[in-house]
């Protein structure tokens, strides 16, 4: 086995500690295992390409984070211009008016009833811009400043777009709850009792 320079040891103990959480995170915005998978192979390439502009080691996941989301960001860029999709509908302002974000419950009550599949499913099915701030505030625990930092946007634009993806997810879930249980509801068509 050829023996690892200085660098290569230095890029090796700071990056490994984070690979797992990076694939969570990649998969948890991803289609599949095998694009999680290419999302973190060319997040630690770019990163090693990019080594000498780390300023600062303890930083080393929200740097991480950061080349990720570009990865992702151009990986999807890729995908829209080679499909010639349509352009993403918006989320109606005036549906989000209707739930207020300082009142407890929605969010937190609804999480609390569904499956990590049926969580996942649900925030990938959110426009982009809100299921980044979700996956990395609530799922992986960053602190606003660090979001701010990785995307590259205002940290009020992080709490803004975390409370309405939050409002948005919600209402998705219990979306999905509503159809489950009509579907596991037995029906009683002819009206008779047992």
């Amino acid at each position: 086995m050829k023996r690892l320079n200085r660098r290569q040891r230095k890029f090796q103990a700071l990056t490994r500690p984070w690979r797992d959480r990076l694939y969570g995170v990649a998969l948890r915005s991803s289609d599949g295992t095998a694009m999680a998978e290419d999302w973190v192979q060319e997040t630690l390439l770019r990163a090693w390409r990019n080594f000498d502009d780390l300023q600062d080691q303890q930083l080393v996941y929200a740097w991480l984070l950061k080349i990720l989301d570009h990865v992702i960001a151009d990986d999807r860029r890729r995908e829209v211009r080679r499909n010639h999709l349509a352009p993403v509908i918006l989320t109606d302002d005036a549906q989000l008016a209707k739930h207020h974000s300082a009142l407890p419950g929605p969010f937190e009550n609804t999480l609390k009833q569904q499956t990590n599949d049926q969580l996942i499913e649900a925030i990938r099915s959110l426009p982009e811009e809100f299921s980044k701030v979700i996956i990395l505030r609530d799922l992986e625990g960053l602190s606003y400043r660090e979001i701010a930092t990785i995307l590259s946007i205002p940290q009020g634009t992080v709490m803004s777009r975390l409370s309405r993806g939050r409002r948005l997810l919600s209402r998705q879930l219990s979306k999905e709850q509503g159809k489950e249980q009509a579907t596991n509801t037995p029906s009683n068509t002819l009206g008779m009792t047992k």
